[in-house]
């Protein structure tokens, strides 16, 4: 149960974002958005993580940062800016859930990299967002 609220919340958080970098998108470029959000993210996060379990903080792996690295320049630099600057192009309804379909992206990219397998839920799955998205790009 506490993961469900948990996740709930999460969405909740990035729901409410979508509304707030639409907001500030009114008043500055997405990529000067994109650095006000990632600082302050940074600063919020790094300060969480020393105080709650700082033995962890300072002995994490070369190999580990490494691949953390990589999440934070793709997910959090690349995608954030593209992110603001579809909210900014067409809107927090419309670039909400088009952002929604990674599962699409990483369902593919986990069976190219690390060898999942899909099942048929999957497919049914998949092949209702891809159709969401293509009534979403052609609706009006």
């Amino acid at each position: 149960m506490l993961g469900i609220l948990l996740a709930i919340t999460a969405a909740f958080c990035w729901g409410t974002s979508a509304i707030f970098a639409r907001l500030g998108l009114q008043r500055i470029k997405p990529s000067i958005g994109v650095l006000i959000s990632m600082v302050s993210s940074l600063v919020l996060v790094g300060l969480l993580s020393l105080l709650i379990d700082f033995d962890a903080m300072v002995s994490i792996s070369p190999a580990a940062l490494l691949w953390f690295g990589l999440i934070g320049f793709i997910n959090y630099a690349l995608g954030r800016q593209f992110n603001y600057l579809g909210i900014k192009y067409i809107g927090v309804a419309k670039a909400t859930p088009i952002f929604a379909s990674a599962p699409l992206f990483a369902m593919v990219i986990a069976v190219i990299f690390t060898g999942e397998t899909v099942n048929l839920p999957i497919i049914v799955g998949t092949l209702s967002l891809v159709g969401g998205l293509v009534l979403l790009v052609t609706s009006k």
